[in-house]
């Protein structure tokens, strides 16, 4: 198994012992598997696709690009099932959601500035990206997507950005705020120059503190959140690896969008190949 360069909390060590223990001891060959007769078709996971029409709007955004693809909701699987899941799929997408716990991020002090933490969602996205990484699949964080990404490379988080950071971007309100972001560097965000401002939505209350060793900034809102995240090293970790505090699945047909889409669904496709 690859390295992976981060500390990992205890607890969740042994969470994923279990896991893994759990897998080889109690796998049926066939439970889960990829189709035979479809050599071709792409799988993908995502960590919560349910429960609401914000959290069906990434299979929309998904089949809008491609209605080909084989989704895979991981949210209410117990932990043993959603790792035979992503041991068949081609790749992930960390969706949004609600804080994640401090206590992960060592800040247990800031419990009282965050909503109510959802431990099963942090011990499924935990899981989920180690397994994804070591298999070295794509992955596309968003929102809490890309918070949690950082949190589990070693990062932490601003737990409230009015109360912590304090700015004249409004980066959450209930109709949905919209703000410029400067992109960095020239990659996946858009495959065009550095340094494009561009306008995305926003709702979050959190964002990055700390970045993770792991991480480089590729792009910033005007008051200084981190907005995108990529890997450092993309020599060892080809496929796609992106982790973004905006919505593109709200912004469906937007250049921005339709890049990420574009650049994650042929990461996804070549995942594939050397699945089938």
């Amino acid at each position: 198994m690859k390295y992976i360069p981060f500390k990992i909390h205890s607890f969740f060590i042994l969470l994923l012992l279990a896991t893994i223990l759990a897998s080889c001891n109690g796998i049926k060959k066939g439970e889960i598997k990829r189709k035979s007769d479809s050599s071709e078709s792409i799988y993908l996971a995502i960590t919560k696709a349910h429960g609401s029409s914000g959290y069906e709007q990434y299979i929309k955004w998904i089949l809008h690009h491609d209605s080909t693809i084989i989704i895979y909701d991981l949210y209410d699987l117990s932990l043993d099932s959603a790792s035979k899941i992503i041991d068949i799929v081609d790749g992930i997408i960390i969706s949004g959601g609600p804080d994640v716990n401090p206590k992960l991020y060592n800040e247990d002090s800031l419990s009282y500035i965050c909503e109510v933490p959802d431990n099963y969602r942090d011990s499924l996205e935990f899981q989920s990206i180690f397994l994804a990484y070591s298999k070295q699949l794509p992955i596309l964080g968003i929102c809490r997507g890309q918070q949690i990404l950082n949190v589990f490379f070693g990062g932490s988080l601003i737990a409230d950005i009015p109360t912590m950071h304090g700015s004249k971007v409004i980066h959450r309100i209930d109709t949905g705020a919209i703000h410029q972001i400067i992109v960095q560097t020239e990659d996946i965000l858009l495959g065009s120059n550095i340094y494009d401002t561009i306008i995305v939505n926003s709702y979050h209350h959190q964002a990055i503190n700390r970045l993770a060793k792991s991480f480089v900034v590729n792009a910033i809102s005007t008051d200084s959140i981190v907005e995108s995240i990529i890997l450092k090293d993309t020599i060892d970790y080809p496929s796609f690896f992106l982790g973004v505090q905006f919505h593109p699945e709200h912004m469906i047909d937007t250049d921005i969008s339709n890049s990420i889409a574009k650049n994650f669904i042929a990461s996804l496709k070549k995942q594939s190949q050397k699945n089938n």
